[in-house]
């Protein structure tokens, strides 16, 4: 395990360390421009991106608010992927499907900031997750599960037929007297190993996926709520409020009580999915050391 593990392929490593450099570049693009808000070169940055939609008759406000949720949205695939990539680097079969699950949308929203840079990384980082899947990389993960390579497909006509065994001379005689025996032939010394049976179903394998899916979209979901409520929390009380949306007539008051119970909930789940994500990561590493 070890020999093979030093064997990692350089393409792998090449692409998971340029994934990780395009994450972290719009990551920071992403917090820059949200911790700079109201600064000179954040208004300016925020009219680029809300002066189309204001122009389509959207509300400036609500303009805004899209806006932050594309950032937060933003930032935190591109976390996502760096920490996907580091994972995928290591050898976690996991981690490299969650990269190529987060990857494509992370370049489509920087596909959407417009800029030069973001368009080119975009692509660029759509190319590199396609080389994680490539046959030598497929290769290199199989090994590190404990799969062995399959045998290697007798080619046509192999192996050749053999001479027959020597025989007593008297053998010889009778058996060319007989036309009709059969004749012996030796075993070939290399016989080709026989096809290895599928694994039986791991369902606490397959139950750990899933709870690490299910738990990662509901802490993103929470973590993009809170990063709206902490920066847009005007704009979201507003929107409730102007908006057809209000079915119930609540007051500004009692809007503003139940953003604040979201936020609470929020904060209370999220850290509950955090934890169900670290459990089933640890299930699924000693699944595939067990294995």
């Amino acid at each position: 395990m070890t020999e093979h593990r030093a064997e990692r392929p350089t393409r792998l490593t090449r692409a998971c360390a340029y994934l990780g450099v395009i994450g972290v570049f719009h990551a920071v693009q992403a917090v820059v421009v949200l911790t700079g808000w109201y600064s000179e070169s954040g208004e300016e940055q925020v009219k680029r991106f809300t002066d189309p939609l204001v122009t389509e008759g959207l509300d400036r406000g609500d303009a805004e608010t899209i806006y932050r949720v594309f950032l937060g949205t933003l930032a935190l695939l591109a976390a996502s992927v760096v920490v996907f990539a580091i994972y995928t680097a290591m050898g976690h079969a996991v981690s490299r499907i969650m990269l190529t699950i987060t990857t494509p949308p992370m370049a489509l929203l920087g596909l959407v900031q417009g800029s030069f840079v973001s368009i080119l990384l975009s692509f660029m980082a759509m190319a590199f997750v396609v080389q994680v899947w490539t046959p030598d990389v497929r290769r290199w993960f199989a090994l590190l599960s404990g799969k062995d390579e399959p045998a290697p497909a007798a080619p046509p006509g192999w192996p050749p037929p053999l001479p027959p065994t020597s025989a007593p001379p008297s053998t010889f005689t009778e058996q060319g007297q007989q036309p009709g025996a059969q004749q012996q032939w030796a075993a070939h010394p290399h016989a080709y190993a026989p096809p290895r049976q599928q694994a039986p179903t791991d369902a606490i394998k397959i139950l750990s996926l899933i709870v690490l899916i299910v738990s990662s979209i509901i802490a993103a979901g929470c973590a993009v709520f809170l990063v709206m409520y902490e920066f847009a929390r005007e704009e979201l009380v507003k929107q409730q409020l102007e908006s057809g949306m209000n079915w119930a007539h609540l007051t500004e008051a009692e809007v503003r009580d139940s953003y604040r119970d979201l936020a609470v909930l929020s904060w209370v789940v999220m850290p509950l999915c955090l934890v169900a994500i670290a459990v089933s990561v640890v299930l699924l590493v000693r699944r595939r050391r067990r294995s």
